[in-house]
């Protein structure tokens, strides 16, 4: 029988030891490059994001805006418009201003208690809250 004692071989663990180094050193540049790689596309996707959103916030503010106009025209055709002294939007209210003969009943009609009215010696005023607009507009 033979027995053979091996030494310890200081150059296969030293090649080991540099291999598993190598390996190391090499998944923590990959992991440095994804995460990068990663980051730049989350960046990406939440600027595009962003711009969506704005511009359906403006879309949805120009489609507003064009339904309160309507409005607007509606009840200029409903109280005639040679009644009419001014149109005007102040803060959240459709102010509209009309000579004091002037027949307000089909706004009355149309918006009842939400229609503030105030009449004066030299003309009417009639506030109509823009929110309620909106709503009854994208109610029905």
């Amino acid at each position: 029988m033979i027995i053979v004692v091996k030494g310890f071989d200081y150059r296969r663990v030293l090649v080991k030891g540099l291999s598993y180094l190598a390996l190391i050193i090499i998944f923590y540049f990959y992991y440095g490059h994804m995460s990068t790689k990663f980051e730049d596309q989350n960046n990406k996707l939440e600027n595009e994001l962003n711009i969506q959103k704005k511009e359906e916030t403006l879309n949805k503010s120009l489609a507003y805006e064009d339904e309160i106009y309507k409005e607007a025209v509606i009840i200029v055709d409903l109280l005639e418009q040679k009644h009419i002294q001014s149109v005007k939007i102040i803060k959240d209210k459709l102010l509209i201003i009309c000579d004091y003969n002037t027949d307000i009943e089909p706004i009355l009609i149309r918006y009842g208690v939400k229609a503030f009215v105030k009449n004066t010696a030299k003309n009417i005023k009639i506030a109509i809250d823009v929110k309620t607009i909106v709503e009854n507009k994208y109610e029905e």
